[in-house]
């Protein structure tokens, strides 16, 4: 398995250490990576817990990725001969690293896309799929924004959606909510994702869909209050809108009702500063050749991400005190049995979650935030797993098609390989 990533960080670290260990154990043999890079040094920082995987590893470190992206034959040498390329860096890079996959016949994966777009909200689809039919045409597949969530949550979403409709009467959803969870308790501020992206997301007028219409409402205008499994709260949560909300309605036309929540104490701050008004556009300083807002200082003074290193002594030093991630994905059912006029109304949850963060201290993941490595383990898993199936996919395709595809033994296997991550998959009927 030989693997290329554009782009080194706390997820990448995550997917390439359980790649290698999936690896010997599934094919006792190691993987082989290409790391292309601005900072070489820098990156090399992300491995310090697992030196040993760069004994198989090459970096190749460049000014810019449109170097690359401009001149690929003059890169030929160093990118021929790899079976997947993976954009661990932006979404503004998804197009282009799909390009470079086609020119060297490689398949292709991503963690997110590019959404905040009038062009993708109004068709509700992904910038990637414009590509489908040149991936089909390869026999190579593109797996687009894999993860946590979007990602293994679409998956286990996927799967059980698949299952009620093979069952012998009918099944109506009439609504899916996904409330996602992250949690910190800390004695400083510590961020678990980029803050910028964090900003961009939150900022954004959130989108859902009440009887297959879009609707459109002021961020952290509305709210509820919801139980998370495990956790000893009840959690506000908002709406936000994310990839997946377009792949779930993509997916499932017939679903009328969907929406994502989000709650957790780095919501509430950047609620905060949302209310306070300082994620805005507005111009606070202006002359001929500079403009400067609110929102851009805002993005440059937070407290950035923190080092794999500095996140280890965090734990070490009881610094970072507790740590949750959750995903949870309520399915509203509307059952009618042919012996019965009633119908019968059930609610199924589905998800997962990771509290056992300090445990990573005893891995090769130590460092990792309790966001990346749930969300790195996720992507990994169903990286290799694609990898292994790979002649049953092709073209551009979304996660939670994926059990369909598989079958429930890859699909019970996948499962239990989380599960032995420290990944708790939960599954309740209400």
């Amino acid at each position: 398995m030989r693997v290329v990533f554009f782009g080194v960080g706390a997820v990448c670290s995550v997917i390439s250490t359980l790649l290698c260990e999936q690896s010997s154990k599934n094919l006792k043999n190691c993987v082989e990576f290409l790391f292309i890079v601005r900072d070489e040094k820098k990156a090399r920082l992300h491995f310090y817990k697992n030196s040993e995987l760069l004994e198989n590893s090459k970096f190749l470190e460049v000014s810019s990725f449109e170097e690359i992206f401009h001149h690929p034959i003059k890169y030929k040498k160093e990118l021929e001969n790899y079976d997947i390329f993976i954009n661990s860096s932006t979404p503004s890079y998804n197009i282009e690293i799909m390009n470079l996959a086609l020119e060297f016949n490689s398949n292709y994966v991503d963690l997110a896309s590019d959404i905040y777009k009038d062009e993708v909200i109004d068709s509700l689809k992904f910038e990637q799929q414009k590509l489908e039919q040149e991936f089909k045409n390869k026999n190579l597949f593109a797996l687009i924004n894999l993860g946590v969530s979007p990602g293994i949550t679409n998956f286990l979403i996927g799967e059980r959606i698949n299952s009620l409709q093979n069952l012998p009467y009918e099944v109506k959803i009439t609504k899916l909510e996904l409330n996602l969870f992250e949690e910190i308790q800390s004695k400083k501020l510590i961020f678990s994702w980029s803050p910028k992206v964090a900003i961009d997301e939150l900022a954004f007028s959130p989108i859902f869909f009440k009887k297959n219409n879009p609707k459109i409402i002021e961020p952290f205008s509305k709210s509820k209050f919801y139980k998370f499994p495990y956790f000893r709260n009840v959690v506000e949560v908002y709406p936000v809108f994310q990839e997946e909300l377009i792949s779930l309605k993509q997916s499932f036309p017939q679903i009328e009702n969907l929406k994502l929540n989000i709650g957790g104490n780095e919501l509430e701050l950047m609620k905060n500063l949302y209310q306070l008004n300082l994620f805005s556009n507005k111009y606070c300083y202006e002359d001929e050749n500079e403009k400067i807002s609110i929102n851009s200082i805002i993005k440059n003074i937070v407290p950035k991400m923190k080092s794999p290193e500095i996140i280890e002594d965090y734990i070490k030093k009881k610094t970072i005190k507790y740590a949750e991630f959750s995903a949870i994905a309520d399915i509203y059912l509307e059952i009618s049995h042919p012996d019965k006029k009633k119908k019968i109304k059930s609610i199924e949850s589905i998800g997962l979650s990771f509290s056992k963060y300090p445990e990573l201290l005893k891995t090769p993941y130590s460092g990792s935030t309790y966001v990346s490595y749930p969300t790195g383990i996720g992507a990994g898993i169903l990286i290799f797993y694609s990898y292994m199936k790979k002649e049953l996919l092709n073209g551009v395709i979304l996660s939670e098609n994926l059990p369909k595809i598989f079958g429930n033994s890859v699909n019970d296997i996948i499962k239990r390989e989380l599960s032995s991550y420290k990944i708790n998959i939960y599954n309740l009927i209400k």
